[in-house]
């Protein structure tokens, strides 16, 4: 267990302790900033690279507002909050062991660029919404093993990984819904594949007071990009789209249940 890991054990068993109550909450929260106060000032180079980043993604959405100016302020506000996220969680720039990365790196800005046009996704038309869902879907294939070739693999890029294909996937499928590429049944068990597993997981991590361990974790990439091409298919209006995206949502549900079939077997016995 990193440094980081061990503190937030801390914080939160703290939480725990203080019945998550409103006070404990506060102190919680308080904490926490102080905490990603501290990296910043302590990681310098890699506050400016965040504040970089946040400077090109808002030039990108400037750049939408000649055409669509709600969209483009959705966007900005949201990139905002992407770019906040990622400069409070600084010190999750670190591999399993505690081995700090000095930089963002290739494969978090892949997912970054993944996150910056979620909101695009809901209100993109058929031909927009697939030209952004395939690079989307190449670049989910690739930051990992390019993470692992490039010795980048950190905390932060595993938990933004997860998140951005949850909030992308989410809604695209709404999207292909809107637009009539998909029935809306199937937009809403995409949504409830990624939804609920985020919810199970976050529960736990604040019950328990300890992250979830991964030792017992089916990984659900695969699944993914197969829900990435049903999309993808159903943008084009090509055969095939639907069943995809039912496989891929599907195979994500089963992964998910068999990590927590996995999980429940390798706890220690009492």
């Amino acid at each position: 267990m990193s440094e980081g890991e061990a503190w937030a054990r801390d914080l939160l068993r703290e939480l725990r302790g203080g019945g998550y109550r409103v006070g404990a909450w506060v102190r919680f929260l308080d904490r926490s900033f102080a905490r990603a106060r501290t990296v910043r000032q302590e990681r310098r180079r890699e506050h400016r690279q965040a504040l970089l980043i946040g400077a090109v993604g808002f030039a990108a959405w400037a750049a939408v507002a000649a055409v669509w100016p709600w969209l483009a302020l959705v966007g900005a506000l949201w990139w905002l909050a992407v770019i906040a996220m990622l400069d409070w969680h600084l010190g999750m720039l670190e591999d399993e062991h505690g081995r700090q990365l000095h930089r963002v790196g290739l494969p978090n800005l892949l997912s970054l660029a993944r996150a910056a046009v979620m909101p695009a996704l809901p209100v993109a038309s058929p031909a927009l919404l697939s030209a952004i869902l395939i690079p989307a879907g190449i670049s989910d294939g690739i930051d990992g093993p390019l993470a692992r070739r490039r010795g980048e693999e950190t905390r932060l890029g595993a938990w933004l990984d997860g998140a951005v294909d949850t909030l992308v996937l989410s809604a695209a499928a709404v999207g292909a819904a809107r637009h009539g590429l998909l029935p809306w049944w199937t937009a809403a068990l995409v949504v409830g594949r990624y939804m609920v597993p985020w919810l199970v997981v976050s529960f736990a991590y604040f019950v328990r007071a300890a992250p979830p361990s991964r030792s017992g974790l089916v990984s659900g990439k695969a699944p993914g990009l197969v829900l990435f091409a049903g999309l993808a298919l159903a943008a084009l209006r090509l055969p095939g789209g639907l069943l995809f995206v039912v496989a891929g949502a599907a195979g994500g549900i089963a992964t998910f249940g068999l990590t927590l079939l996995r999980a429940r077997r390798l706890q220690p016995a009492a």
